[in-house]
C-alpha cells in the first residue's frame, strides 16, 4: 500500500534557525553532485532542477503524487481489506496517517514526473548534504532505470512495488550513509549536529512509532531493509564500500517480494532463488450468493502477512533491531510462497477473501497454528500448501466460500 509514494521522500530531521533558501539549496546540490556520482559509479546525464518548498507544499505535492500512481478505489480497497482482515485498527485512515509521518519525518523528496528535487524550507542545514545525496541517488538512477515506467508495470502488486523500493531506497541509503561517514570525518557534521537530530521532532519519530506497526513495516522497510539486501545482508557500511555491481544487478533483474528483501539470499544465491508463485482466487459469487461485487485485490506478501501471525514491528528508536532482518518476521511468516487478497462488498457488507500458499505443509500448518483464534468474523482452513482466510460479513457462507479456495 505504502511502498511507492516512499520513492519520493528521504528521513531527515527538522527545525533549523532560519528558513532554507533557493540559493543555499542549489549550492547544496552543487557540492554534492560530483560526490554521488562517484559514489554510486554513474554520471549525470542531465541537470536536476532544484526547488525549495513548505511544509504546506510539500504535502500537497506528495498527496497529489500518490493519487497520480494509485487510483481512488484501490486506496479505498486496501484501506477496508486491511481493517477486516485486522491489519489496522478499524477507522484507520491509511492515507493521513502516511501524510502525518512524512510531515514528521520528510526534508526532501524527489519527483519522478517532474524530474525535480524538492527540498522542504525547514530542513536543517546540517543534514542537507546527507539528504541531497539520497534524494539525488533517486534522480541518478530514475536517469538510468525509469523508476515510474517501472512502478507502472506491477502497480497492481503491492508486494513486488516494496521490493522495487527496497532496491531505490536502500541504494539511496547506503550513497547517503556513505556522504555521512565523509561528513563526519571532515567536519562538516559535528557531534553536536547529530545530537541536534536525535532530539528534533523527526528525530524523536514519535508519529511514526504511534503509526500501526504493519504500516510502519511498510514505510521504514524499504531503507533499512533495502540497505541490507543490497549489502547481501551486511549490516555495516563504510567508505568505499556501495555495492555498485551488485545495485546494478538488482535494476537490471528486480527483486520481485519482500521475502527476498527479508531474505536476501533468496534472491542473491541461485540454488536459493525463490520467486514467488501466482496464485488466483477462485471466484465465490455463487458461495456467497446474490448481490456480491468484487471491489479490489492485492499482495501482501511476507512482510505485511507477518501481521496476521505476530511478526514484529521494529520502534524507529530501537537502532539495533532495526538492522537485525530477524525483527521484522518470524517463523509462523518464513516459508511464505505467494498470496492474494479480494475484497467483495454488498452494501455496506464486506468480506475479503486471502488465499495464501507456502514452501512446504509444515510452513503452512506453522501459519494457520498462529493465526487469530478470538474472532467470529475470521475464519481459516488448510489444505496441503494452501491456507485460505474469509474475513469479514460472510456469515453462514464461510464455510462454503472456504471449501471453494481450499479445492474441497
Amino acid at each position: 500500500m505504502l511502498a511507492p509514494i516512499l520513492l519520493a521522500a528521504a528521513l531527515a530531521a527538522k527545525a533549523p534557525p532560519r528558513p532554507l533558501t533557493q540559493a543555499e539549496a542549489e549550492a547544496a546540490v552543487a557540492s554534492v553532485l560530483p560526490e554521488v556520482a562517484a559514489i554510486r559509479g554513474l554520471a549525470f546525464k542531465r541537470a536536476v532542477p532544484v526547488r525549495v518548498v513548505d511544509d504546506a507544499g510539500a504535502r500537497k505535492h506528495v498527496l497529489a503524487r500518490f493519487r497520480s500512481t494509485t487510483p481512488e478505489a484501490k486506496i479505498r480497497a486496501d484501506q477496508r481489506a486491511y481493517q477486516i482482515l485486522g491489519l489496522v485498527p478499524p477507522g484507520t485512515d491509511l492515507l493521513k496517517t502516511l501524510l502525518d509521518v512524512l510531515e514528521e519525518q520528510a526534508g526532501g523528496f524527489y519527483d519522478p514526473p517532474s524530474k525535480s528535487f524538492y527540498l522542504l524550507d525547514d530542513m536543517p542545514h546540517a543534514m542537507t548534504r546527507g539528504l541531497t545525496a539520497h534524494e539525488m541517488t533517486h534522480a541518478l538512477e530514475d536517469q538510468y532505470y525509469d523508476i515510474d515506467r517501472r512502478l507502472a508495470a506491477i502497480e497492481e502488486d503491492d508486494d513486488a512495488s516494496f521490493a522495487l523500493s527496497a532496491v531505490a531506497e536502500g541504494s539511496a541509503s547506503l550513497v547517503m550513509a556513505e556522504t555521512m561517514v565523509r561528513a563526519a570525518r571532515d567536519g562538516s557534521l559535528t557531534a553536536d549536529d547529530l545530537t541536534a537530530m536525535q532530539e528534533s521532532e523527526a528525530g524523536q519519530a514519535k508519529k511514526l512509532d504511534a503509526m500501526p506497526g504493519v504500516l510502519r513495516k511498510q514505510l521504514l522497510g524499504p531503507y533499512i531493509l533495502g540497505a541490507l539486501f543490497l549489502a547481501r545482508g551486511e549490516a555495516a557500511t563504510t567508505e568505499s564500500t556501495f555495492p555498485k555491481t551488485d545495485v546494478d544487478a538488482a535494476w537490471a533483474a528486480l527483486p520481485r517480494s519482500s521475502e527476498q528483501i527479508l531474505h536476501p539470499e533468496k534472491y542473491w544465491d541461485p540454488a536459493l532463488r525463490d520467486d514467488p508463485k501466482p496464485v488466483t482466487v477462485p471466484n465465490p459469487s455463487r458461495a456467497l450468493g446474490a448481490g456480491w461485487k468484487r471491489a479490489g485485490s492485492g499482495i501482501l506478501g511476507e512482510i505485511t502477512l507477518g501481521a496476521l501471525v505476530g511478526a514484529p514491528s521494529p520502534s524507529a528508536q530501537d537502532q539495533d533491531a532495526m538492522v537485525t532482518p530477524s525483527a521484522w518476521t518470524n517463523a509462523a511468516s518464513e516459508g511464505w510462497g505467494g498470496d492474494r487478497w479480494e475484497l467483495w462488498t454488498k452494501g455496506r457488507s464486506g468480506v475479503v477473501l486471502l488465499e495464501t500458499v507456502w514452501d512446504s505443509e509444515r510452513d503452512a500448518a506453522e501459519f494457520e497454528a498462529a493465526l487469530p483464534r478470538d474472532r467470529g468474523d475470521f475464519h481459516a482452513r488448510r489444505s496441503g500448501t494452501t491456507v485460505a482466510i474469509v474475513a469479514g460479513e460472510a456469515g453462514s457462507a464461510a464455510a462454503a466460500v472456504l471449501t471453494l479456495m481450499t479445492g474441497g
